[in-house]
């Protein structure tokens, strides 16, 4: 079941909000190779994959881990994202996003603010 960190795509073709919704969460990982019914189609890792991957992630500024897996004899690939505490990750849009349950939502308006407040904040203690 998909919650906040893991997420399931059929392929490497929609990554562009999950990496950096995970990156601005917990961190996470997204399976590739499984489609909306959760039915295993399979995903190799393959170049196109790892260049899909390694273009969100460039573009995004999160590094991330890369890994082929399987499940039964189906090949599935697994892209670890870590979670980014010290700066703000958007996506190549420039929106920023967060995990919620298994969905990857905007955050708007003052929600913003008090999220890149608490990311920014440091107290002076700790500053010296």
């Amino acid at each position: 079941m998909e919650h906040e960190g893991l997420e399931f795509k059929r392929s490497a073709h929609h990554l562009r909000e999950a990496i950096p919704a995970m990156a601005m969460s917990r961190g996470g990982a997204i399976v590739l190779g499984v489609d909306d019914d959760r039915r295993l189609v399979g995903r190799p890792l393959d170049q196109d994959t790892l260049d899909r991957i390694s273009a969100v992630a460039h573009e995004s500024g999160v590094e991330v881990g890369v890994r082929s897996i399987r499940v039964g004899r189906v090949p599935l690939t697994l892209v670890l994202v870590p979670a980014v505490r010290d700066r703000i990750v958007t996506t190549p849009d420039g929106r920023l996003l967060q995990r919620v349950g298994s969905t990857n939502q905007p955050l708007r308006g003052d929600a913003v603010t008090r999220f890149v407040l608490a990311r920014t904040w440091r107290p002076a203690a700790a500053t010296r």
